[in-house]
């Protein structure tokens, strides 16, 4: 695996083995999305210093400093989100720390003081006005009602939508869901990985008897041979036992990829950001949802049917596996809007 830089960028000897350290040992093993975000990030700052004529990060606390205020000033200034900001100096952060560099991104009380000020007068809002569009329960409801699927893929695709709106799943959960994380049982979901999960631990999310039913008719299928009509052998490798999920599927949709359960560690078969991305925008079209959702609509709609239906920020809290209130609290204002007292006031006479 190469170092995401361009050729230009020259590395102190005293700092490049970690870097290549980082990037044989555990880059690979990352998720490929998350690969391929770190490289776009970090390549946007190099050819930024390029351009700027700025030698890049060194072994200088102040050099690094104005690097990055500099590189911050030209993004305040750019079309792009504060959430893509603040993603773009997180990658910058994540490789000072690979390359045991002075980080004045956590050190620098004027550097993040700067920051807060260069967002705020460029008119860069914490909460993007392109959010994606909620899967209330209401709208779930209605895919529900109107997805008859007819296919393993559709089958498929209806179920993980459902889990991912009840255990408020991000995309990067739900493709690592094991069949045994599921506790029927206790309606329950083991999520083993997720960004807020610092400890490794895993949390609990609830999921409903609808969708533990969906789970069930969903491996059931996988587990029939669809053209005669039998069930699949036990040493099958298109059967699902155990291990991930929601796999890929052959090309016709009538049968998961073999796969070999006994391995550790293959991810030949799960899926990735853009297959879950397609996966919404199918069901969608069946459903004839004219709405923009995209995968984390369910997460997004979750929060909002929750704050509806008078949960409070706690039990929201443990029901997205939030470490703090600050989302499911924006969750909550946006559901409060239409129970307000100008909502009221409209209501009232009719508007």
């Amino acid at each position: 695996m190469k170092l995401p830089v361009s050729a230009t960028v020259e590395f102190a000897h005293q700092y490049r083995d970690a870097v290549n350290q980082y990037f044989e040992e555990i880059f690979a093993r990352l998720p490929k999305n998350t690969q391929r975000a770190y490289m776009s990030d970090f390549n946007e700052f190099v050819i930024f210093c390029e351009q700027a004529s700025l030698p890049g990060f060194n072994t200088s606390f102040e050099n690094n400093e104005q690097c990055i205020k500099q590189y911050v000033e030209v993004l305040c200034q750019s079309p792009l989100a504060y959430r893509t900001i603040k993603r773009r100096l997180s990658a910058l952060s994540k490789f000072l720390r690979i390359a045991r560099l002075p980080n004045p991104i956590i050190h620098s009380v004027y550097l993040k003081d700067f920051v807060k000020l260069a967002l705020k007068e460029n008119e860069k809002f914490q909460f993007s006005r392109h959010q994606a569009v909620p899967l209330t329960i209401d709208l779930l409801e209605k895919i529900n009602d109107t997805v008859i699927p007819d296919t393993l893929l559709e089958m498929r695709d209806l179920t993980l939508i459902n889990l991912m709106f009840d255990a408020l799943l991000r995309a990067d959960e739900v493709v690592r869901v094991c069949v045994e994380d599921i506790d029927k049982r206790n309606s329950a979901l083991l999520v083993l990985t997720s960004k807020n999960d610092q400890s490794g631990k895993g949390q609990y999310r609830y999921i409903s008897p609808s969708t533990i039913a969906m789970v069930d008719e969903y491996i059931a299928m996988a587990n029939m041979h669809p053209s005669r009509g039998v069930e699949r052998d036990a040493s099958d490798q298109r059967r699902l036992n155990k291990g991930i999920l929601f796999r890929r599927l052959s090309n016709k949709g009538h049968a998961l990829l073999p796969y070999d359960e006994g391995i550790s560690g293959n991810h030949a078969v799960r899926l990735e950001y853009s297959s879950i991305y397609r996966i919404w925008k199918r069901i969608a079209a069946l459903a004839g949802v004219k709405e923009n959702i995209t995968p984390h609509s369910g997460r997004v709609g979750a929060a909002v049917s929750l704050a509806e239906n008078g949960a409070t920020l706690p039990e929201m809290q443990l029901a997205g596996g939030w470490r703090s209130a600050q989302m499911p609290g924006h969750y909550g204002q946006q559901a409060a809007v239409t129970k307000g007292g100008m909502a009221k006031l409209s209501t009232h006479r009719g508007r």
